[in-house]
């Protein structure tokens, strides 16, 4: 865009030094014409010539109209021409020496004209003294048209760049001018709501801001991210998990073969690591479903070296086809330690990663000790060192050590970053020790426990040995969903979470376990129906909240199950267990290859099915009328017909709606039926809250919970809004 511009500028410029040397021309040609009339003998040759430039500036002025690069190049080569035909007619010696303003209008018009102009006017020049016509002086004629070529081509350069940078600062001026438009428009009617409300002018400023913050960070990575990405991982992870699963426990499904133990060992690296990169995808989209800042840790009493040893096979693949021998050494007597084990396992894989990328050739030694009250993991490698000046950046987000090893090696400078912050989170340091041409030592630090705590937690989970640490007292959690209970265990810290699917067995599980407090969910659908509930008498606090649920879905389509991707053999093989004779099975879902993926599933279970597929809602309910199914595998999410009308078809079908459905989704509906009836927490104690217990409970609310006025002052117009209903948070319960 920017040449463009420029050209078009450059085009203008020229048109315009055309008219006006071609009027001077033709101005100048009458002139010598008329003063020639007058001359005795009459002057043949000069007259000629005049007439002949006169000619060329009245062409010079038509064409410039309609062929403008015809016309420079007429007047250059014109011009030129007029010239060396004077240096033929006339013996005067200063003639050639005109030729250096021409060389000078040639560069101007024509790229590289005055090269060929002044190499033209020499040669001439040379030719006539050669042949003793003139007398020219040669040397001082070839150095002027010399430095008039070197001052034109720097003239020439000099005004494209001063073109070039006035259309970029002309560009830049309009976006700029175009901005200030945009920004004074906003301006004027935040000032004029200003003036309608000035009780409420500071607050208002804050929250503006508040709002678009959260609005552009909160809302729009949960409700856009999660519905859409979930749905896009989920399915061709649960195909990779799903096949690498099958191949790996059951390969008897695909018939006799001999497995060569190579080809084993492949499966269940793909296995394993599919179930690595679910974990994190979990933690990913529950971080943009509970609009969190951060990151939780699920910390369990973990012994290091299986740890070690895991991330050291999964990191194997890396080092396959170089000179680099992998060593790992860890000592025998380290301590278990309480880590997130998915997180730590991510800071070994991004130091392992570091060091593949870095290390032609040599060794990485992975190495754990316990040193003082701390255990030390570190991982060396022989590549080519880290210089002295870039250590103090290398924990830095996207920050790479050198230019040339970033494009060399690759890498968004992000893997040591975050774990950097995992080391921290676990109340650890991590550093880096190197050394130019001699390699690299990554370590990380963790506390190690007191040496009686792993005695103590062998009994955490046996009902006769309470703890008597009130903060290891567990959380039970009523709800049928193991996702919720696994959702509740990332975000309630030390807390050991029990879960309780049944209402019936609350008490049994209170007096068995003394929990700090139950956690009861309650589905959004009970408030939209408006059913009112019992309180549950327990003698510890109750919580009742709505937090997502697959048991929801199940209630409100009226369904048998709803299993998420990516689906389990054993979670398929219990739903069919629990429903009783199922023989004919029809799978409908848009995605062939998971209809191939639970075909397969279900001939590892080992009852002999007859399987159908349709790979559309429409498709599905014909395939349903032709002959009816003893289970309906279901996918919500489906182009054309999806799987809501399929069930709103065959509930109002007689045949059709007592066939058992388990739903297949990835989809985030839950999350949608929350934002539509809202969410709200309820706190019962025996005996209510005492006056300090509701003030921390107060102090707890206030640092959690944001105000919505952004929500408000889209609702109500400031004109009908009163400053004290404006102060208000909102109106929905929270």
């Amino acid at each position: 865009m920017t040449t463009y511009g420029v050209d078009v500028n450059l085009a203008e410029l020229r048109g315009q030094l055309v008219r006006r040397v071609a009027l001077l021309l033709i101005v100048a040609s009458g002139l010598a014409m008329w003063r020639a009339l007058s001359w005795e003998p009459f002057p043949r040759a000069p007259f000629g010539l005049a007439a002949a430039l006169l000619v060329m500036g009245w062409c010079l002025h038509v064409l410039i109209q309609t062929r403008p690069a015809l016309a420079r190049h007429l007047m250059v080569w014109g011009l030129t021409g007029g010239l060396l035909a004077a240096m033929a007619l006339f013996p005067e010696p200063w003639l050639p020496f005109l030729g250096l303003m021409l060389v000078f209008v040639s560069a101007m018009l024509v790229s590289g004209g005055g090269f060929a102009t002044a190499g033209a006017v020499v040669a001439i020049a040379a030719w006539l003294t050669l042949r003793d016509v003139r007398a020219y002086p040669l040397f001082g004629l070839l150095v002027v048209l010399v430095i008039g070529v070197a001052l034109a081509w720097l003239m020439v350069h000099t005004l494209y760049n001063a073109l070039e940078w006035s259309w970029s600062m002309q560009q830049k001026a309009d976006q700029l001018l175009e901005l200030a438009r945009d920004r004074q428009g906003e301006l004027n009617r935040t000032l004029k709501s200003l003036d309608m409300s000035n009780a409420i002018l500071h607050r208002t400023q804050r929250e503006l801001i508040a709002a678009r913050r959260q609005a552009e960070e909160a809302r729009l990575m949960k409700e856009q991210f999660t519905a859409n990405v979930s749905h896009e991982l989920r399915t061709p992870l649960n195909l990779i998990l799903g096949f690498s699963e099958l191949m790996y426990r059951s390969p008897e499904v695909y018939g006799a073969m001999a497995w060569p133990s190579k080809l084993r060992r492949a499966v269940y690296q793909i296995y394993q690591n599919s179930r690595h990169l679910l974990e994190m995808i979990d933690d990913v989209l529950d971080l943009s479903r509970v609009e969190m800042v951060g990151f939780t840790l699920n910390k369990e009493p973990t012994s290091l070296e299986p740890l070690l040893r895991d991330a050291v096979e999964i990191a194997e693949d890396l080092f396959q086809g170089r000179p680099v021998h992998l060593e790992i050494d860890v000592a025998l007597d380290l301590p278990p330690l309480e880590i997130d084990r998915t997180r730590m396992r991510q800071v070994l894989l991004n130091l392992l990663n570091n060091a593949a990328r870095f290390t032609e050739m040599g060794r990485v030694r992975i190495a754990a000790a316990q040193i003082g009250g701390e255990v030390v993991v570190s991982v060396s490698d022989t590549g080519p060192g880290i210089p002295a000046e870039k250590l103090p950046h290398v924990f830095e987000e996207f920050y790479q050590a050198d230019q040339s090893l970033r494009r060399r090696h690759g890498g968004t400078g992000l893997g040591l970053a975050i774990s950097k912050r995992f080391v921290d989170a676990h109340d650890g340091r991590i550093w880096v020790e190197s050394e130019e041409g001699a390699g690299s030592t990554f370590s990380f630090a963790l506390p190690a426990p007191d040496q009686t705590t792993p005695l103590s937690r062998l009994h955490v989970s046996r009902p006769l040995t309470a703890s008597s640490e009130r903060a290891l007292a567990p959380v039970i959690v009523l709800d049928s969903d193991p996702a919720v209970v696994d959702l509740v265990r990332r975000h309630v810290g030390p807390h050991d979470v029990v879960q309780v699917a049944d209402s019936d067995r609350l008490l049994e599980a209170v007096r068995l376990h003394h929990p700090q407090a139950v956690i009861c969910n309650i589905p959004p659908i009970e408030r939209e129906r408006n059913i009112r509930r019992e309180p549950i008498p327990v003698p510890v606090p109750l919580v009742e909240c709505s937090l997502p649920s697959r048991a929801w879905m199940v209630d409100k389509l009226a369904v048998s199950a709803c299993l998420t991707k990516p689906v389990s053999v054993e979670q398929l093989r219990h739903e069919i267990e629990r429903l009783g004779d199922v023989h004919d099975v029809l799978i409908v879902d848009d995605e062939r290859g998971f209809c191939q993926l639970i075909e397969q599933m279900l001939e590892a279970i080992g009852s002999h099915f007859e399987v159908r597929h349709a790979y559309d809602g429409a498709e599905g309910l014909t395939a349903i009328r032709e002959r009816r199914p003893d289970l309906l595998l279901l996918d919500l999410g489906m182009p054309n017909v999806d799987g809501f009308q399929v069930l709103a078809t065959m509930r109002g079908d007689a045949a059709m709606g007592s066939i058992p459905v388990v739903l297949l989704t990835a989809q985030g509906y839950v999350e949608d039926a929350l934002d539509r009836c809202g969410d709200r927490m309820v706190i019962r104690r025996p005996g209510g809250l005492r006056p300090a217990e509701v003030l921390r409970c107060l102090k707890a609310v206030i640092d959690v919970l944001e105000p919505r006025y952004d929500e408000l002052l889209a609702l109500e117009s400031p004109l009908t809004s009163h400053p004290i209903d404006a102060a208000r948070p909102g109106r929905r319960p929270g």
